[in-house]
């Protein structure tokens, strides 16, 4: 089989995909589905085939996954057959969120799919293992499964970002006393620092993971300007961000803009990035952003063009 030409193949399967956009957006009744996933599956088997596409592709390829489930979600398709299509999907390393099938895929289909991943957990599969644990926990979230999330979650490794998505999983759920109480029992380990603090045996900066958590601990409040560390010597930054932005706002708008797949936002999330970078920096967790950086980058790895604005954007992607 001969080597496509790049720039007519692209436009060929562009121009599918927008002839898909354009009929739901109208609202049209035809069962775009089955469409969708014809241009889903053309596009990995180009991927197969011609690697050096590959640049071309990874952006249709994201763009043809989100057209799909938006049609899956107009017109669901049988929840077994879809719920085995996004596991197989999700277990070949594409980029395929859970969250945007939910809607088709519904109880029976999530259900499915936790059978199957629960049973790759247990048996251990080396080369699912990791796949499996994320989609263990994006199952959990498109559920609604509150308290077995924050057990998914409690069971990672201890990191402040993992604990304060437990607070705001709390907090979605109206269950806002336990999220206080969580947050005062991470915060716990910080008090010794602070008695040490007193005694003159620190230097006089708040816990890092106080800083964070005490922003996330309260439903619609707001971080006090007074909470946030001071520093004399504070970058200067011509992105920086205003008083009222906080790191959590900031992650969550970085994530709207990644779910959109287009290269405006994509180039968009990169320059959130930069100024999320500078409040870490100001507030003395420069290390956090670099793993928050890092676990960005793995989820989204098959994003080629997001990798792009990220390194346009002069912001360090992890090595390997």
């Amino acid at each position: 089989m001969s080597v496509p030409d790049p720039v007519e193949y692209t436009a060929k399967i562009g121009a599918v995909l927008d002839t898909v956009r354009r009929l739901l957006d109208s609202g049209s009744r035809a069962d775009l589905a089955p469409l969708a996933r014809r241009a889903v599956d053309d596009i990995v088997g180009m991927l197969e085939q011609h690697g050096d596409l590959a640049a071309d592709l990874e952006e249709r390829l994201d763009q043809a996954v989100a057209l799909y489930a938006r049609a899956c979600a107009a017109r669901p398709p049988e929840a077994g057959q879809l719920a085995d299509w996004v596991l197989e999907a999700a277990f070949s390393g594409r980029a395929v969120a859970v969250a945007d099938f939910a809607a088709a895929l519904g109880e029976a289909g999530l259900a499915r799919m936790k059978s199957i991943v629960d049973e790759v957990l247990r048996v251990k599969q080396p080369e699912k293992v990791e796949i499996a644990q994320r989609l263990q926990e994006e199952i959990a979230e498109a559920s609604g499964d509150v308290d077995g999330l924050v057990a998914i979650l409690a069971a990672k490794p201890p990191r402040v970002d993992v604990s304060l998505k437990i607070v705001r999983v709390l907090r979605a759920a109206g269950r806002h006393s336990e999220a206080i109480a969580y947050a005062a029992r991470v915060l716990t380990p910080q008090r010794a620092g602070t008695r040490r603090l007193a005694e003159g045996r620190l230097p006089a900066e708040k816990p890092r993971a106080e800083v964070r958590l005490r922003a996330e601990k309260l439903p619609a409040e707001k971080p006090q300007q007074a909470e946030k560390p001071q520093r004399k010597e504070a970058p200067q930054q011509a992105a920086a961000p205003q008083k009222e932005d906080s790191i959590p706002e900031y992650r969550e708008r970085i994530e709207q803009l990644i779910a959109q797949k287009e290269a405006a936002a994509y180039r968009e999330a990169a320059q959130c990035l930069k100024k999320l970078r500078t409040l870490h920096k100001q507030a003395g967790t420069a290390e956090e952003f670099t793993g928050y950086v890092a676990e960005l980058v793995n989820v989204h790895r098959r994003k080629t063009r997001l990798l792009a604005e990220i390194r346009a954007a002069r912001i360090a992607l992890p090595k390997g």
